[in-house]
This record gives structure tokens, C-alpha cells and sequence, in this order.
């Protein structure tokens, strides 16, 4: 199983969760999943991590936090490539229906419904991914 790791501090610890500012580093840049990785993107990034020893976790805490790989991509899939595909198709479809006006709004439609419907099933899809958290060096 490879995994992906980043290092990271804690800011917040409370009711379970952890809560971790994780800088992009340019180790970034030589990771296989750095395309596909929401923290490749951009310096800063705040993550919550559900955790049953959440208790061992002070503010300012240096962590690493690991994922598989594979659920990195799985993510990606779901976020970008799954809908983005099916945006194309559906414009396609209905631009032999439709002109180019209500076509694109309803891949529009689409998108936003996707995105609304991702967040009704956030929880779900959450238990999914999971990271591992373990305390890093200074």
C-alpha cells in the first residue's frame, strides 16, 4: 500500500476530530499523485481528521498525515473526472436536442446537482477516505 504523507501542525483538537494546517512542500512536485492531489494546489491547506485519540493532539503538535494513494485517486475521480466526463456527454446529447443556450445551462444544472448531491452524501463518502495521523518530529 502506498501512501502519501504530509506534514503538518495542529491548530485545533476537540469532540473527536483534529483539526491540521498542512503545507505544500516542493517534495509536492516529484509525487506520483501530485496532478490529482488537492494539496499540491496551493501553500495552505485545513483538513479534520476523525480520530478516537484525538486526546493526544495539543494546538502546534507537528503530525504527519497519510492516505492511500489510491483513495487520493478515487477522490479525484469522483470530484473532477467523473463529472467532467459526464458534462461532455450530456452537452453532446442534448446539443442534437437543444441549441447551444439550454444546452449548456443544463450541463450547468448538472454540475450544480452533482455538487449538491456530493454534499447530501459527505458523510457517507467521508467514512470512505481515511487518513492516518501519527506525531512528527520537530
Amino acid at each position: 500500500m502506498t501512501i502519501a504523507q504530509h506534514d503538518g501542525i495542529v491548530t485545533k483538537s476537540a469532540n473527536g476530530t483534529v483539526t491540521i494546517n498542512i503545507k505544500s512542500h516542493s517534495a509536492c512536485a516529484s509525487c506520483e499523485a501530485h496532478g490529482k492531489c488537492g494539496f499540491a494546489e496551493s501553500k495552505d491547506k485545513e483538513i479534520s481528521i476523525r480520530t478516537s485519540d484525538w486526546q493526544n493532539y495539543q494546538t502546534g503538535d507537528h503530525v504527519v498525515v497519510g492516505i492511500n494513494k489510491g483513495l487520493g485517486l478515487k477522490a479525484a475521480a469522483i470530484a473532477y473526472i467523473l463529472p467532467g466526463v459526464i458534462m461532455v456527454v450530456l452537452f453532446a446529447v442534448l446539443n442534437n436536442f437543444l441549441n447551444d443556450l439550454w444546452s449548456a445551462a443544463a450541463t450547468i444544472g448538472f454540475v450544480a446537482l452533482y455538487w449538491c448531491v456530493l454534499a447530501l452524501f459527505g458523510k457517507r463518502l467521508q467514512r470512505q477516505f481515511t487518513f492516518q495521523l501519527k506525531k512528527g518530529e520537530q
